[in-house]
């Protein structure tokens, strides 16, 4: 697996990750709806590719924010289809969403930092 976090921002406190993909799932609109796009992120294993940028994003804010709180702080991330966004349809196609959950990226940090292992 290879890749990099294309951006992070901050939006009313919380910080969020994008990742945009060109991949063409097909010609119509409906090939970038909900569900199609969960197939893909799984197929693709970009789930545990952003699990491991949240892993990231985590330890780095927990360094840089003196009061971090990922329930307070993590938004989530957005993987952004972008042959498939369409403003006049909404984020309904060509956007994929998620917020993993705490315990699922502490303990994977946890995984990755314990050098008993």
């Amino acid at each position: 697996m290879k890749g990099y976090i294309d951006m992070i921002f901050r939006w009313e406190d919380r910080f969020y990750l994008i990742d945009w993909k060109s991949n063409f799932l097909g010609r119509q609109l409906e090939a970038y709806r909900q569900d199609a796009l969960l197939e893909v992120m799984q197929r693709e294993f970009y789930v545990l590719q952003y699990t491991l940028y949240c892993v990231a994003l985590h330890r780095y804010l927990a360094f840089r924010l003196e009061d971090y709180d990922y329930e307070s702080h993590f938004g989530g991330v957005f993987y952004l289809f972008l042959r498939g966004v369409n403003s006049a349809r909404g984020p309904e196609f060509g956007v994929y969403r998620d917020r993993p959950s705490w315990e699922l990226v502490t303990e994977l940090n946890r995984c990755l930092t314990d050098r008993e292992r």
